[in-house]
């Protein structure tokens, strides 16, 4: 019955933790923006006249009726600091539409808008770890830090926090005890205040209003950032999608589920043959009864049924209590790291067949062997 626990508590707790982590990021890249194409250059292949420039975000918004926004956005590492205090963080370059690409979550303060953008002023938007590391508080809205990127530093003022839990979905309490680099939003055109200046992105961000036109407006971009930069025909730009890029986690989610569900599935073989050896004994012990019930007018299909009926139960029983442990120890997990647990009736419900119908096939031999046992000499069996 052990191999029957096992198995079964494995199967249910990798599938509850499973479902629970593609729900995590589904639901993340919804709000970062499922309907979202990175546009980027083939830098194996592209020249200096062939990358994205700010320039090129008007062409974009352009190319196709059917894009909503446009954004730039230069990522460089860096640090902010705040007297001997410093944390890394990622910073991105971007413009005022970057809020709805990126799916942020003002929790304090506000992005900054258009006409702050086209300023160039030193605002920075910063994660809520990172301000809480910093300033020991969620809300650092009008303090100054310091930014350290590309070899120069300045004084930013905090335009707004946001809320880093859905960017650390998935990791838990990890994010408050390894170092994970925060996230830090910076006008664009600040980028010649810190000496960065150029009109060079690195990616392009856009927001469809359809996505069922994905695919299209993809081929619309990059067909008309070839004409502009006259490279047309050469594949110097590759828009990536966001649907793929959440596809391809789930289906290694998926994959990783599937082979721990297939190493459960052996521990399930080993505890039904487990339960055909017991039931082997049971039969052996219970000669004499079987001599007697056949003694009685009991016959083959009586004894086969009953042998039967103990396997099923037996498993069924095993079947239970492994639902009962692996629904624990998932909800625990969950509870302590963060992950979500996502069990569904039709698991339950199908490992408790499964376990069931282990019963039955590996309570068909003994049940037979015990079915077959001539009644006189079951009742001379010492």
């Amino acid at each position: 019955m052990l191999g029957i626990i096992i198995g079964i508590s494995s199967v249910i707790m990798i599938v509850a933790l499973g479902r629970g982590s593609t729900e995590q990021i589904t639901s993340q890249f919804e709000k970062m923006g499922a309907k979202t194409l990175t546009i980027r250059p083939n830098l194996e292949k592209a020249k200096k006249e062939d990358l994205l420039t700010i320039d090129d975000i008007k062409t974009i918004e352009e190319a196709d009726p059917d894009i909503e926004t446009v954004s730039p956005q230069d990522e460089m590492t860096g640090s902010l600091q705040l007297l001997d205090n410093k944390r890394p963080v990622l910073i991105y370059f971007v413009n005022q539409d970057f809020i709805n690409i990126g799916g942020i979550e003002i929790m304090h303060g506000r992005f900054f808008n258009q006409k702050e953008y086209e300023d160039g002023k030193g605002y920075i938007i910063m994660d809520s770890l990172t301000s809480e590391q910093l300033f020991k508080t969620s809300d650092s809205v009008g303090k100054d830090i310091r930014v350290n990127v590309g070899g120069t530093a300045q004084i930013l003022n905090v335009m707004g926090v946001f809320d880093i839990a859905p960017y650390y979905a998935g990791v838990g309490s990890l994010a408050e005890t390894v170092t994970i680099p925060g996230f830090a939003f910076i006008p664009f055109t600040y980028k010649q205040n810190l000496g960065l200046y150029n009109k060079n992105s690195s990616i392009i961000s856009a927001i469809l209003k359809d996505l069922n036109r994905e695919r299209e407006v993809a081929d619309n971009i990059t067909k008309i950032l070839a004409i502009k930069h006259g490279n047309l025909g050469k594949n110097m730009y590759i828009v990536e999608k966001a649907t793929n890029q959440m596809a391809g986690f789930t289906n290694i989610l998926n994959i990783v589920t599937m082979l721990v569900i297939a190493v459960a599935t052996i521990s399930l073989i080993v505890g039904g043959i487990g339960v055909m050896n017991i039931m082997l004994v049971s039969v052996t012990e219970r000669t004499r009864e079987i001599g007697t019930r056949k003694a009685l007018g009991a016959t083959t299909n009586d004894i086969m049924t009953q042998f039967l009926v103990e396997a099923t139960v037996m498993c069924f029983i095993g079947g239970v209590i492994g639902v009962t442990f692996g629904l624990t120890t998932a909800t625990m997990i969950s509870y302590f790291t963060g992950m979500k647990s996502s069990p569904t009736i039709s698991i339950i419900v199908i490992s408790l067949v499964f376990s069931s119908l282990i019963g039955i096939f590996f309570g068909i031999y003994p049940a037979k062997k015990a079915s077959d046992l001539n009644p006189i000499d079951s009742l001379r069996f010492e």
